[in-house]
């Protein structure tokens, strides 16, 4: 009897030891505490090497066994514990955000990020929100004032005109000034391309640094100096642009932006014309007074005055002189010029999987400037695509694509032969 009675009691010992250690599985949903999905969060048996992370919508599932502590913890929010008990099976866990525990990384150069508190050198950063700001419609002339050091000249202010970016002031007096631009690890050549006859007769065909869209850019890393030149070699000693475009985000949802800016623009100064004398270059008589005209600099805008009487003008049509009034035409100057209007047109799509993330960017730039007629237009039509994916967790592949068209008649801020 004693004997039957100790088996009992060894055999109870076991199972109850079995059923203890036998895992329960769990599942639920992750969500901010506004009760949007969180995705990629990492959901871990304390103590273990059991882990899985939550999927697109947030969703997560897990055997644990009772009486376990499991661990929800992901970037920028603030962790969270349950217990595992027998009664319940289903867990939905709200986070709160975090962003005070985010340290801000720096990228530097190609696929090489670090955390802005581990450098030994100032690389002030710009997000997207700040270079577009002001939707300017150069990327380069977008950094001017909001980066000490930072100098950034135009040759105007019309699309597709040329802009350079020289940090901490010039280093030589007749070489290359201009800091590098590296985009997505690609350096560019930012060289203005002037060309023309003559000075009188130069026209700015524009840079390469202007083709990039600002609303594609995520950030610009400005590195100065030794830091430049110690990561791209000698083409960065007078500094680096260091620009990374968007990408799509691991697990988000997907995105569609359109965003649409309209400009207008006059000429804003004009020089003093006098309106006191009429076209000519001789010798005439004001109040009884001889005046002499013979000075070899005069542009042949000082004849004899005004005098509002109407005079044979021009050539003879079908024999008939024509006859206006010898006066003075205010604002003719300013009235051929013309109201420029510009168009720049964006549309994204972004978005991401588990693995894989992708973002297409479309732009159209269309400007008419004061020129009359199609003397000043400039029309850019740009493609950019990022792609990434990953095959394993020691294995990934990213493809990188961009385009431009461009098709201008500006002209840029050149003089024609006539000017004086």
């Amino acid at each position: 009897m004693k004997q039957t009675l100790l088996s009992f009691l060894v055999g109870g010992m076991i199972l109850s030891s079995v059923a203890f250690a036998q895992e329960k599985k769990i599942s639920g949903r992750v969500t901010s505490t506004t009760g949007q999905a969180v995705p990629g969060v990492t959901v871990v048996v304390k103590g273990t090497n059991q882990a899985t992370q939550t999927d697109a919508n947030g969703n997560y599932s897990l055997s644990v066994p009772a009486g376990k502590v499991v661990l929800f913890r992901s970037i920028g929010f603030g962790e969270k514990t349950i217990i595992v008990n027998n009664n319940t099976s289903v867990f939905n866990i709200s986070l709160e955000d975090n962003t005070n525990a985010i340290e801000e990384v720096i990228v530097t150069a190609n696929a090489i990020k670090r955390e802005k508190r581990s450098l030994g050198y100032s690389a002030p950063v710009l997000k997207s929100d700040e270079l577009t700001e002001g939707r300017n419609s150069s990327a380069i002339s977008a950094l001017a004032g909001k980066v000490a050091g930072v100098n950034i000249t135009s040759t105007s202010n019309s699309p597709g005109s040329s802009s350079r970016v020289v940090l901490r002031g010039g280093s030589s007096i007749s070489g290359n000034n201009q800091a590098l631009i590296v985009v997505d690890g690609t350096p560019i050549d930012n060289s203005s391309v002037i060309g023309g006859a003559s000075s009188l007769e130069s026209v700015d065909f524009g840079n390469r640094g202007n083709d990039i869209n600002p609303d594609d850019i995520a950030t610009v890393t400005v590195l100065k100096g030794p830091a430049a030149a110690a990561l791209y070699g000698s083409r960065a000693s007078n500094g680096a642009l260091i620009i990374t475009t968007k990408s799509g985000q691991k697990g988000a949802k997907n995105e569609i932006t359109f965003s649409s800016t309209n400009t207008m623009s006059s000429i804003l100064k004009l020089p003093e014309f006098q309106n006191e004398y009429g076209q000519g270059y001789s010798d005439y008589t004001k109040d009884g007074e001889l005046f002499f005209v013979n000075d070899p600099k005069e542009n042949w805008s000082w004849g004899a005055p005004f005098t509002g009487e109407f005079q044979d003008w021009g050539q003879a049509i079908n024999g008939v002189r024509q006859r206006k009034a010898y006066s003075a035409v205010k604002d003719n100057v300013k009235d051929f010029f013309d109201l420029g209007l510009a168009s720049d047109n964006n549309l994204s799509f972004s978005g991401g999987s588990d693995k894989s993330t992708f973002y297409l960017g479309l732009n159209a730039l269309n400007s008419n400037g004061v020129y009359p007629g199609k003397k000043d237009t400039y029309n850019k039509y740009g493609v950019r695509f990022n792609g990434s994916t990953e095959f394993s967790n020691k294995f990934s592949a990213g493809v990188s694509f961009n385009y431009s068209r461009i098709n201008s008649n500006n002209v840029g801020g050149g003089q024609g032969g006539g000017s004086v």
